[in-house]
């Protein structure tokens, strides 16, 4: 398809963003540059209090704009209202249209806008479009739409009914990251709008083929913080039951929040706490050096669109363990196992199957298919192709 207004410009609306998340927003707009579009990034980042506390207060309180890894962005701290729900769904949108407002005097109308994630970010879209008549997509990355688990399942209260059937009704596009949540995305559509699939966007140069050497202990590695999506009170039982079976083998942790009393208590009833280690949050380099040091990874999420650690995973070159919320275009039978949530028996006998068949997955063809998947090169001509058919009906 020609382009029909070349030159444009896009503009990235995050649901959330840094440092609260959204490094794929980042990411997904450098690599757009590299293609020779003009990206830009609209970011009104909401700040939980329990988190930040009075810290919330010392951060700017007008909107700035910087240039991030060469990304203009241009930026708002909101600062959430404890408990008000409802509230802050409606004055964090009008507060994004705003900052829109304040974007457009400054940098004019972008051609298109980007949202990544309908809460809330579909609904601001929406009032802008309103408002301004620019058109938009929506790549939608909450895994709550896969609707795997009871979790996903009670996280649609009827409150968000009519902020999510407008967002998705009035958007040109709708990008979910897996198949899994198209079924529940169309339970909000009134209008006929177009749906394609397109995985998050991974560097897969950095995150390439490792080959590994034979080490005593089998490692497995996982790469997630603490919360209650994770799983990890099936993780640690499950583990526990491998450890009853296997003797050389031990648990790689990297992430945060593991001091929380939630946590604690799970570690405090696993039984071979011994064989498992801590890394604490890590850097892109440093998150690298685990997946080169395990043998295989382990998720056991009850809520996952995706899941970029997965990606990064296979990428490397290793095979997966993992609940069914991790979609099957991601891991087949050829990039490790898929068990159902919230199952410790299933996942410990997954675990243990791994182990015993490690040798029979082929780490280089794994690695090649995470680059078919989210490779820089296929998500960015993919989205390309949304972009240019959008604009070219608008030119019509």
């Amino acid at each position: 398809m020609s382009n029909p207004v070349k030159p444009y410009r896009i503009l990235q609306i995050p649901s959330w963003y840094l440092p609260e998340g959204g490094q794929f927003c980042k990411d997904q707009a450098i690599f757009l540059k590299k293609k020779g579009v003009e990206v830009h990034i609209l970011a009104n980042v909401m700040l939980p209090w329990k988190k930040y506390g009075k810290k919330a207060l010392t951060l700017p309180w007008k909107s700035f704009t910087s240039v991030e890894d060469g990304i203009l962005t241009y930026r708002n701290y909101y600062r959430r209202l404890p408990g008000q729900n409802k509230a802050n769904i409606i004055c964090w949108c009008r507060r994004t249209v705003k900052l829109f407002d304040e974007y457009v005097k400054k940098y004019g109308k972008p051609d298109l806008i980007h949202v990544h994630s309908s809460t809330w970010g579909g609904y601001a879209a929406y009032l802008i479009k309103k408002k301004y008549s620019i058109p938009y997509v929506i790549t939608e990355h909450r895994g709550i739409f896969g609707m795997r688990s009871s979790l996903a399942k009670d996280s649609f209260i009827p409150m968000y009914t009519p902020f999510l059937k407008k967002g998705f009704s009035n958007s040109s596009y709708i990008i979910p990251v897996s198949d899994q949540q198209i079924p529940k995305i169309k339970e909000f559509l009134t209008n006929d709008v177009p749906i394609k699939t397109i995985s998050n966007i991974l560097d897969t140069s950095f995150f390439h083929y490792l080959p590994r050497e034979p080490r005593e202990n089998f490692t497995f590695v996982t790469v997630n913080g603490y919360c209650e999506e994770k799983g990890y009170d099936i993780l640690l039982p499950a583990f526990d039951l491998v450890c009853d079976k296997m003797k050389n083998v031990c648990l790689r942790i990297v992430g945060e929040n593991f001091g929380q009393e939630g946590f604690q208590e799970i570690l405090s009833q696993c039984r071979h706490k011994d064989k498992i280690s801590f890394t604490g949050w890590q850097e892109p380099d440093g998150v690298l050096k685990e997946l080169q040091g395990a043998d295989a990874f382990v998720i056991s999420s009850r809520v996952e669109s995706q899941s970029i650690s997965v990606l990064e995973a296979i990428s490397t070159g290793l095979p997966v363990v993992c609940t069914e919320v991790v979609p099957e275009a991601v891991v087949s039978q050829n990039e490790g196992y898929r068990v159902p949530v919230e199952y410790v028996q299933a996942l410990a006998i997954a675990m243990v199957k791994m182990i015993t068949n490690r040798d029979k997955f082929d780490s280089k063809a794994i690695s090649a298919h995470a680059a078919s998947v989210a490779g820089p090169d296929v998500v960015t001509e993919s989205l390309i192709s949304i972009y240019e058919s959008v604009l070219q009906l608008r030119s019509l």
